[in-house]
């Protein structure tokens, strides 16, 4: 298949895809090292992703929002396998499907977290998140696998700021001035940061999130 024709489809592929593994992994806990590594093998290569990545993924997007990893939960099956991952935040801005100043709970398959990996969230971590409504059994995942998850950065001199992915940049452009941001009433970093180009104040990607398309409405 094309690589243009992969991308097309993921979002329509990697839930039942990953409900069949899921129910595999269950009756065969041999199984799950390698379903683990389902993300890596379904994801193109960013090179192959078209130039409107950005507005995919937002209209693919069911739930939306920046917020704070409080709490991480192992649920298990039969034998004590890993079945999925129940993830807690507090909701520091609803962008989409969420409200602000919340508690969000989100359910994923075990299969994503690879074993021996980084763990795909830790307590503290902030980040600006993009998830698929959750399927009939209530599981998730990030859209396009980690460029889902975006991390926020704050400090005193640059302000508080989100990492972009790299194929965004072409849909996105540049960031705005800062003298622009202050004129529309955003919280704004003192001074752009050289240092991380790919790096914009999580205000402007917010902004250019509710001006992008409506999601497409599930699965």
């Amino acid at each position: 298949m094309p690589a243009h024709g992969v991308a097309k489809s993921f979002p329509c592929c990697i839930f039942p895809a990953v409900r069949l593994l899921c129910v595999l992994s269950a009756l065969f806990p041999a199984l799950l090292p390698w379903t683990s590594a389902l993300e890596a093998q379904v994801l193109p290569p960013a090179a192959a992703l078209p130039a409107d990545a950005f507005q995919r993924s937002v209209r693919h997007a069911g739930v939306i929002f920046d917020g704070t990893v409080t709490a991480i939960q192992c649920e298990f099956g039969k034998g004590k396998v890993p079945l999925s991952y129940r993830i807690s935040f507090q909701v520091k801005q609803g962008v989409r499907g969420v409200r602000s100043a919340s508690t969000y709970t989100i359910r994923e398959w075990a299969g994503l977290w690879a074993p021996r990996q980084p763990p795909r969230y830790h307590i503290g971590e902030r980040a600006l998140l993009f998830l698929y409504p959750p399927s009939r059994s209530g599981l998730t995942s990030t859209v396009g696998g980690r460029s889902g998850k975006l991390a926020v950065v704050a400090d005193a001199v640059h302000g508080t700021q989100v990492s972009l992915p790299l194929d965004w940049i072409a849909s996105l452009g540049q960031a705005p001035s800062l003298g622009s941001m202050k004129s529309a009433g955003h919280s704004v970093p003192e001074k752009p940061s050289s240092a991380q180009p790919t790096r914009v104040p999580v205000a402007w990607l917010i902004q250019r999130i509710s001006q992008s398309s409506a999601p497409s409405g599930g699965e």
